[in-house]
């Protein structure tokens, strides 16, 4: 429960804890004392226990005030009066002598001191003094017995000073020693509940500190505070894994891009180093075969320009900064154009291409989207087919229009995807299954970059094979 509360709400019920319980101990602790003072008469002396001895002193004055003011009588006098810590001068009438008792300061220093002062008392440097007059036979006035005397419980302990001094001092220190001692219990107690969180987050920034992000923050926290201090430790390493996983992945893929561009452009760049070797030779010397050779660098020089662009077009649309052009776009006649344009390349392996066109109802053919991309999307998915399609088959583009959404489907009659291929067939740089595949010359890039652009226009791009035989690859886009 203690580790949802706040650090405020855990210090304020800490706080209160401590002083509740060093209230309830003090309490206690008083209350010990105290019933230990009621039942320790025999042992202690209470704080007034001069002035309840101060009666029977001067009663027993009164009953020998004959032989009160001899010096001889002091020694009876003081078995009834406590020595130590209690002070008496007896004196005569004059004030001025013929007593005994305390030889310390004067009490009378004027004749007619004495006169003013019976039967009063003075209080001088926390002490008490008290005069009583001593009445002769006659009822005159024969002398003043002086008592001065100090209220508390240590002075009226003088022998056991020590321990009464103790005692009330630790009554008096007791509420902060309870303070202290709860403060400790308790804090080392929250203690044991934050330290391992902070120690865990102190390790964890190292770790991230480190690059070593393959760990998670877990959400139990010491305190509400640290709880949402992991969650935003846990966000942060998330989002410093993920952007480092993005980042080491981009540096795979530039390797991958060097490493495809090398492969892919030697063999056509060899080819054509060999042909232009055999032309510098003079072994072209025959129109046809200088017209072979031609042809054959021709090829080779287009295949390599292929894959220099697949490279340039997957290097813009990765930017995190590219955009399409969007505007309406006649999708009837950018078929009918396109259409013109892949029966010629396809006449060349005498494979049929054929595309259908159907608009929903009430609908012109009009449609938002970027002509240019669009027709790279259109490109790099023929090609994909004519690489796959068998002589004399048939590649058929079937072209939906409909209000806010088109779908461009391209059926071939070529094998079909394998299994391989569909689950890696957007990959970067994916050529194909190896097992099956025989058809190269091209970066792997032309579906990714289908998907990619199918994505910024808003679609999705669905891949298989067809019932009947071949593939079929659909766009879908939107406006």
């Amino acid at each position: 429960m203690m580790r949802k509360l706040t650090f405020r709400s855990q210090f304020m019920i800490a706080l209160a804890v401590t002083l509740l319980l060093s209230i309830g101990c003090t309490a206690g602790t008083w209350g010990i004392s105290l019933y230990f003072l009621i039942k320790a008469n025999s042992f202690l002396h209470p704080s007034n226990y001069y002035e309840q001895k101060i009666p029977e002193i001067i009663q027993f004055a009164e009953q020998n005030k004959d032989k009160l003011f001899s010096p001889d009588f002091q020694e009876e006098l003081e078995q009834v009066i406590p020595l130590e810590g209690f002070d008496y001068q007896v004196m005569d009438a004059s004030g001025q002598g013929g007593g005994y008792g305390w030889n310390g300061e004067r009490f009378f220093n004027e004749p007619g001191d004495i006169l003013r002062k019976l039967n009063t008392t003075e209080h001088i440097n926390g002490r008490i003094i008290k005069y009583y007059p001593i009445l002769g036979s006659q009822h005159e006035l024969a002398g003043v017995f002086v008592i001065r005397y100090t209220l508390g419980l240590i002075n009226s302990n003088p022998k056991q000073g020590g321990l009464v001094l103790l005692f009330v001092l630790g009554n008096m220190a007791a509420p902060f020693i309870f303070i202290l001692l709860f403060t400790i219990i308790l804090a080392r107690k929250v203690g044991k509940r934050l330290e391992p969180r902070i120690t865990e987050l102190i390790n964890g920034a190292g770790r991230i500190q480190n690059n070593d992000l393959d760990f998670t923050f877990t959400e139990a926290g010491g305190s509400k505070e640290l709880t949402q201090l992991a969650g935003a430790f846990e966000e942060m390493r998330g989002a410093l894994q993920q952007s480092l996983t993005t980042q080491w992945q981009m540096e795979q893929e530039r390797r991958d891009m060097v490493a495809a561009i090398a492969h892919d452009l030697r063999t056509p760049l060899t080819i054509v180093r060999g042909h232009v070797d055999n032309l510098l030779e003079g072994r072209a010397r025959q129109a046809e075969r200088l017209d072979k050779y031609l042809h054959t660098i021709r090829k080779n020089t287009d295949r390599a320009v292929r894959l220099l662009d697949d490279m340039s077009s997957i290097s813009e649309i990765d930017r995190p900064d590219f955009t399409l052009s969007i505007r309406p776009v006649d999708l009837i006649a950018f078929v009918q154009e396109k259409t013109e344009e892949y029966r010629m390349i396809c006449a060349a392996k005498r494979i049929s291409f054929e595309s259908i066109i159907r608009v929903a109802d009430g609908h012109n053919g009009w449609f938002k989207a970027d002509v240019q991309r669009l027709e790279q999307m259109m490109d790099n998915v023929i090609s994909n087919s004519l690489r796959f399609t068998p002589d004399a088959a048939q590649i058929k583009w079937e072209l939906d229009i409909g209000p806010g959404i088109t779908k461009l489907t391209v059926n071939d009659s070529g094998p079909g995807f394998s299994e391989f291929d569909l689950l890696h067939m957007f990959d970067k740089f994916y050529q194909g299954d190896p097992s099956r595949s025989v058809h190269k010359g091209h970066a792997g890039l032309g579906l990714y970059i289908v998907q990619a652009l199918t994505k910024k226009h808003g679609g999705t791009v669905t891949v298989g094979n067809r019932p009947e035989g071949g593939a079929y690859v659909q766009m879908t886009i939107r406006e």
